[in-house]
């Protein structure tokens, strides 16, 4: 800036429309001040005209004298614009912005003579940009915020715009539910034409229509994953909610869903199996309390705490007196020590089947039970119970004692004029023993051949009689077990068996038994494969040394035993029941008493056989020592 001469300058700065300071460069007083610079600088006219610059405005000296110094040497003006300024306003500390100038003022010469500074307070501007500028900031930092929840929540989320409703926002947990289809951009019916005809369409269409949220939930929606895949049945829990314009009419819907299809297929799967086990449950509640047999359950430390009608009709007491008693109510002071054998064995992961006892009644009275007794597990497998199963066999146990006491009683009758026929036959066998008459000689040895079956039935019986009396005896010999049966083999063709008997025995076998008994043992198990297997079969007779021990089969080529009977075919008096046994005669009493010797010299025996196939008797006995 250059003066003029007539330029009044000292009215031209009085009238200005900003802040003018006129400085001498020299001194740097302040020579000429305008009200718009008092008001800018916040401080009384006497404290600024005639003053040195910098006492006046000391708190922003060392930022600015410098910059200051620099216009009056170099004459250049200096620009700040928008600066921020810590002034000392009207007796107090207070930031503003302004915009000011250091422009020179120079002579003819162009010597700088004075310093003009102008100024000008742009506060309420630069606060109200940076306002907005902050309100743009944090906008757009809430817009990036909800953005980045849309795109992580882990519920599907789009924003339908428009009425045609086109994808305008999708997140990729809503994109999972369509896998491999684009979405963005398209409207819905173009992206997922299957929804056209459900009532899903009309519901949005009326969302958009109405602005009202609908909320469905395990909704049923026909749709297909893909663009090529099959229409599946899935169902969504999901939230339809308009968004509205600044004119509050909705121009969009925001869509909230989540995928159920898996959760309601097995709720309603564990439903049908509930309702399964509920249906099975009662039926098994109709059996237990329909049963003959007495059902109780009972926990570890034996404690009832189920107990049916038949129990109550068995041992007397109603449920509501025996529950909660422990189950040593019913066992006898001389059979205490059954119970914790029981639960040792059922904790150890055994069951127990079919074990015979006495228990008391209310009255006081001995019964004869037959028990069976199960674990009882919760869904971990761990046992939290017992099960038993009681069946009153005291009339059994008195018919079978009834039966032994008769039979015992008419075999020993039948003994005595059995043994005169026996020695009659073989005065009658001596006197024909030269006579030339075949016939008679035959029929003599096939008379005594049946006195000697009824012989052995008799004593069969006898022995039963002994075994229950715990008298039979065991007397033990070596012998050699192949040649005894070999003799059993022979007598059995010597008696006219229809059947191809065949055996080869492995090795000579000495055993030490009571050989009559084993000789029993044998005849009936070759005598039961000939009476049940058709004639003209074969019956397969095999004698092995395992283990130290001899084992001994018969296998023959009949019926088969059922599962059923295999686990009583053992037992006394127990006779099969099916239509080929029905013509055949017997007492059930053969392989009960075959058992009882076998056990009595330290061997098993058992069957083995599937229903239709045959049927093949195993026993073993412990070999001779040398």
């Amino acid at each position: 800036m250059q003066l003029t001469d007539g330029e009044d300058l000292h009215y031209a700065v009085l009238r200005a429309p900003i802040g003018i300071c006129i400085l001498d460069a020299g001194t740097l007083i302040a020579e000429i001040v305008n009200d718009k610079f008092l008001e800018v600088a916040g401080k009384p006219y006497n404290h600024i005209r005639g003053k040195f610059y910098w006492d006046a405005f000391a708190e922003i000296r060392e930022r600015y004298e410098d910059a200051l110094a620099g216009v009056v040497r170099t004459g250049e003006a200096y620009y700040a614009d928008e600066v921020e300024l810590m002034l000392i306003r009207h007796g107090r500390e207070e930031m503003i912005f302004v915009t000011f100038v250091y422009s020179p003022i120079k002579d003819k010469t162009g010597t700088v003579t004075k310093v003009a500074v102008w100024v000008l307070e742009n506060t309420k501007q630069v606060v109200e940009r940076q306002m907005a500028e902050t309100a743009r900031v944090m906008a757009q930092k809430e817009r990036d915020r909800l953005n980045r929840f849309f795109m992580q929540a882990p519920t599907g989320i789009c924003i339908f715009d428009g009425p045609e409703l086109v994808y305008e926002l999708v997140n990729p947990t809503y994109q999972q539910l369509f896998p491999g289809r684009q979405l963005l951009g398209r409207a819905l019916l173009d992206a997922v034409p299957e929804v056209r005809d459900q009532p899903i369409w009309d519901i949005l269409q009326n969302v958009y229509r109405t602005g009202k949220t609908f909320e469905g939930y395990e909704l049923l929606i026909p749709l297909a994953r893909t663009d090529t895949g099959s229409i599946e049945e899935r169902y969504f829990n999901f939230i339809y909610q308009a968004r509205l314009n600044e004119k509050e009419q909705p121009d969009g819907i925001l869509v909230f869903v989540i995928e159920v299809t898996d959760a309601v297929i097995l709720r309603n799967r564990n439903m049908a199996e509930r309702k399964i086990a509920e249906e099975k449950s009662a039926k098994l509640a109709a059996i237990i309390e329909s049963s003959d047999d007495a059902i109780i359950s009972k926990t570890l430390d034996s404690v009832i705490t189920s107990w049916n009608d038949s129990a109550q009709r068995i041992f007397g007491y109603t449920a509501d007196e025996i529950i909660g008693e422990t189950i040593y109510k019913l066992i006898p002071p001389d059979r205490l020590e059954e119970e914790p054998q029981i639960l040792s064995r059922i904790k150890s992961g055994e069951r127990v089947e079919h074990f015979e006892t006495r228990r008391l009644t209310k009255d006081g009275q001995l019964i004869d039970v037959s028990v069976t007794v199960s674990p009882l597990n919760d869904l971990g497998g761990n046992i939290i119970g017992l099960s038993k199963i009681a069946r009153d066999i005291t009339e059994q146990k008195l018919n079978e004692t009834r039966k032994s006491d008769f039979i015992a009683m008419v075999s020993h009758e039948l003994k005595t004029p059995l043994t005169s026929l026996n020695i009659l036959l073989q005065v009658v066998g001596t006197k024909l023993k030269n006579n030339e008459d075949g016939f008679l000689a035959t029929a003599i040895q096939k008379a005594n051949i049946q006195v000697k079956r009824m012989t052995d039935m008799i004593n069969g019986f006898l022995n039963v009689s002994r075994l229950e009396s715990g008298k039979i005896l065991i007397d033990k010999r070596t012998f050699q077990l192949d040649e005894l049966l070999a003799e059993v083999i022979d007598e059995a063709n010597l008696a006219g068996s229809m059947h191809r008997i065949s055996f080869e025995p492995e090795r000579p076998v000495s055993i030490t038994a009571d050989r009559d008994r084993i000789s029993s043992v044998i005849s009936n198990l070759i005598g039961n494969a000939v009476k049940y297997a058709p004639g003209g079969t074969g019956i397969e007779i095999n004698c092995v040394v395992d283990n130290g021990k001899v084992v001994v089969s018969v296998k023959d080529e009949g019926p088969g035993i059922k599962p059923r009977d295999i686990e009583r075919i053992f037992d006394r008096y127990y006779r099969v029941d099916a239509d080929h046994t029905k013509h055949v005669a017997g007492f059930g009493i053969g392989l009960y008493l075959s058992a009882e010797i076998i056990h009595l010299h330290g061997g098993d025996i058992w069957v083995e056989s599937e229903n239709g196939r045959g049927a093949t008797f195993y026993f073993s006995l412990p070999i001779a020592k040398p």
